[in-house]
């Protein structure tokens, strides 16, 4: 990177050299990877035109095949009921009757079969038989030029996995580096080094995870399924009617009928579930420094004035704040430059000296310019600070932060798997960059380095965080209690480590839904009570263990021929197999480790 860090600048160096490069090597990888697999896109694409040729002569013929069925069927039901009709005629004949209903009875029973069963057995028939056979040459002719083209990508899509996102990341002229794996070593110094107290509690589950470096510090980034308790209220109702007597304006008296409805309420828990991103970055500056600040609500359709209108009624309160901090003997005052000061609105900093000098005037330039941006996420970003350690969590984050390359594996279209692949690593990074952006915004965090950390004792396992991963990667309906009503939230525990794998625990946490009905007096404006039934769910928490080996994927030659019973999904570069409550011990672990190199490899 040619600009210093005392001058780098997160959004103009996006837009001015990397949105580029980003296009440019996306479309480079996978042309790269196209050619490795000998992928013929003129023959890919000429097979994919005959295949949505016959998928719109498919649909066509199809609705002509299933309107022909239904007029059969109309016709054969309006033939019985006229045959009904016939029935009733005669009835009404063998009764003596000659009238009207009669006669039109036996006319209607003897014409509409004979006109029905003439054109289901002379034209429908036919047209079904016909319409059904040329379907089903179509569909045939579909599917054996389907198969064709979705094999001719076979070898394409076995190469596709995470480790391309990753060397996609560190070819770019970027700071930004990532790891095949979640790095023990980074992890390490966040922990050790930079005090990362990173326990996450049973209602929260992390569902991706990877680390990697901006310049010479560390980060990880996690997306996180969590659960909150939410009261809900339930409402029941009841209508009261009663009878009144009351006297009009000439004094005659009548009765009156008056009703009411009656509403009750029950308030109950309710389990939420919802997915935040967090990234965790260490970096010595300004150590003794601590912060929050959430994002001001201001859109990324703003115009100038949004802007004025609300670093001015910030300021006012920054003032004010400024003020009592004085009487109160705090040490908090108002910056020089208000628009940042508003705009970032890091009010509860409890190191004024520590925050100026994290935040120099090229700091504040850079975050107002993230903050205030039309063509980026915007200000959509928390950012707190304690001492040493970054949380970073944004709301464009929160749908996902990984390329995922799975949904691939479904292509038979190589242009569309271009497109789409191009547009999915393009979009994984700029969710990436965006959320590192806050923190290339401040110079100082690019001047100061990462101490190295003695390894000697390091246990280079699979970590828990991917290890839970895997596991929300794999079939949730593997792990779920039989008798849940809810979502899940999946917690893993390493049990053991053996040659080729872990063993975890996993324990699905989850709610059975009851109902309930509670009765609830409530006044009448005659006067009386009444008994309003209020229906509600009660949610009682369940619990279901089992168990989940993963393994690494290596770059080795395949091994023979070996089948394993157990379900299994990868995740990044990892394998997970549900084992339930089987016994798992090293011979199972050899097994296991030679599915994974006869069915993955990093290539």
């Amino acid at each position: 990177m040619d600009n210093s860090a005392l001058e780098f600048d997160p959004y103009d160096y996006y837009k001015g050299i990397l949105r580029q490069q980003v296009k440019e090597k996306s479309v480079e990888q996978i042309d790269a990877l196209a050619r490795a697999s000998y992928v013929d896109e003129d023959a890919n694409a000429k097979a994919t035109t005959k295949i949505r040729k016959y998928e719109a002569k498919i649909n066509q013929v199809n609705k002509k095949y299933k309107l022909f069925c239904t007029l059969q069927m109309i016709l054969f039901v309006l033939a019985f009921i006229a045959i009904a009709f016939l029935i009733l005629g005669i009835v009404l004949l063998s009764l003596g009757r000659r009238d009207l209903l009669s006669i039109l009875s036996l006319v209607l029973g003897i014409v509409v079969p004979a006109i029905a069963l003439t054109l289901i057995y002379t034209v429908l028939r036919k047209k079904v038989a016909t319409s059904h056979a040329l379907l089903t040459n179509l569909k045939q002719k579909h599917k054996a030029i389907y198969d064709e083209t979705w094999n001719s990508l076979a070898d394409l899509r076995a190469k596709l996995n995470f480790k391309l996102y990753v060397d996609f990341v560190n070819k770019l002229d970027s700071i930004v580096k990532l790891d095949y794996e979640v790095d023990i070593k980074k992890v390490n110094i966040l922990e050790k080094l930079y005090d990362l107290n990173l326990l996450l509690s049973d209602d929260e589950s992390i569902v991706d995870v990877y680390s990697g470096m901006v310049g010479e510090n560390p980060f990880l980034r996690l997306l996180i399924n969590k659960k909150e308790m939410q009261n809900h209220v339930y409402t029941g109702t009841r209508v009261v009617t009663w009878t009144e007597t009351v006297r009009d304006s000439k004094g005659h008296t009548r009765t009156v009928t008056r009703s009411q409805t009656l509403v009750a309420n029950v308030t109950a828990p309710v389990p939420v579930y919802n997915t935040y991103s967090l990234l965790i970055y260490g970096n010595g500056a300004a150590p003794n420094l601590n912060f929050d600040r959430a994002p001001s609500g201001l859109k990324t359709n703003h115009d100038d004035g949004d802007v004025k209108h609300l670093v001015n009624s910030r300021t006012k309160e920054l003032e004010k704040m400024a003020e009592k901090a004085i009487s109160d003997g705090r040490g908090f005052t108002v910056l020089a430059n208000n628009e940042f000061d508003a705009l970032f609105y890091a009010t509860n900093r409890d190191n004024e000296t520590e925050f100026r000098l994290l935040f120099t005037p090229l700091a504040q330039q850079n975050m107002v310019e993230l903050m205030t941006a039309k063509d980026t996420f915007g200000d959509d970003f928390y950012f707190s600070k304690r001492q040493k350690i970054n949380f970073i969590s944004s709301y464009h984050s929160a749908n996902g932060i990984r390329f995922d390359f799975r949904p691939f594996y479904n292509y038979y279209c190589y242009a569309d798997l271009k497109n789409d692949y191009v547009n999915n690593l393009e979009n994984s990074f700029y969710s990436l960059y965006f959320d590192l952006a806050p923190l290339l915004a401040i110079p100082l965090y690019q001047l100061n380095e990462a101490p190295i950390l003695d390894e000697d004792d390091l246990n280079l396992t699979i970590t828990v965080e991917e290890a839970e991963a895997c596991v929300n990667a794999m079939d949730n309906n593997l792990f779920r209690h039989p008798q849940t009503a809810t979502k899940q939230i999946l917690k893993v525990k390493r049990a053991s480590n053996y040659k080729n794998s872990d063993l975890f625990e996993v324990a699905s946490h989850s709610y059975a839904a009851e109902g309930r009905i509670t009765t609830i007096p409530v006044a009448c404006s005659n006067g009386r009570i009444y008994d309003v039934a209020v229906n509600w769910v009660e949610y009682l928490p369940l619990l279901q263990m089992s168990q989940v080996a993963v393994g690494k994927i290596k770059a080795i030659a395949p091994d023979a021929e070996v089948n394993i019973s157990f379900p299994n999904q990868r995740y990044h570069n990892f394998v997970g197999c549900y084992l339930g409550d089987t016994i798992y011990d090293n011979s199972l672990d050899e097994i296991f480790a030679k599915y994974i190199n006869l069915h993955y490899n990093l290539l």
